[in-house]
């Protein structure tokens, strides 16, 4: 997916008390499913001693959004569920939520734990920076020492952002460009070289 998105800058934290329960929201930017489950395990192992753990979150795939939630224990649906039903309703992708619940000795009920997850996660929400985004390729152009001065002036044509060179037997480039110039980019390197360029794609 080319259009741009609403995702946080960085992560954040909030702490609330529902009753004699207390909540904590923890968020964080991830640019896939592998990056949302490492920092849910990083907050189980911190809030080892808690109650619940539930989690949330929302990823930008190649053709559509990648939604998970899960209840971790709570009753189906009351956790997870209207955690994600906050992300969505605030259209945030590339974003992971966990709420960390610790029992206080009085039981919320059904409602009670969907508002309280709710009011969790839109807390967490509070904190954080949202920012509109475009979708990225972290790109590494390699080619003879001939070519370096076409890569680096098609990149500056394009805008993208040349975040490293590796000078070896060839040149690599590494560089951070819009996906959407991504076929146009490639296609002139090609005729610029006569062919004689290599991609990878981080």
């Amino acid at each position: 997916m080319d259009k741009a998105y609403k995702t946080i800058r960085s992560p954040a934290r909030a702490k609330i008390a529902v009753g004699a329960c207390r909540f904590i929201s923890s968020l964080s930017p991830c640019q896939n499913e592998r990056e949302a489950k490492s920092f849910i395990q990083d907050v189980k192992k911190k809030f080892h001693d808690a109650t619940h753990n539930a989690y949330a979150y929302r990823i930008l795939s190649e053709t559509d959004i990648i939604a998970r939630s899960n209840d971790d224990g709570e009753p189906a649906g009351t956790a997870g569920a209207p955690m994600l039903a906050v992300l969505e309703k605030n259209e945030l992708v590339n974003v992971v939520l966990v709420g960390t619940r610790y029992f206080g000795g009085v039981k919320l009920g059904i409602g009670g734990l969907i508002r309280a997850y709710r009011s969790c996660a839109e807390a967490g929400l509070k904190e954080v920076d949202i920012c509109l985004k475009v979708p990225e390729l972290q790109v590494v152009v390699e080619v003879s020492y001939d070519h370096i001065g076409v890569v680096l002036r098609e990149a500056a044509s394009t805008q993208a952002e040349i975040e490293g060179i590796d000078y070896r037997e060839k040149v690599a480039v590494m560089m951070k460009l819009r996906k959407k110039s991504w076929s146009s980019f490639k296609r002139r390197l090609k005729d610029a070289t006569s062919g004689q360029v290599t991609f990878f794609i981080k």
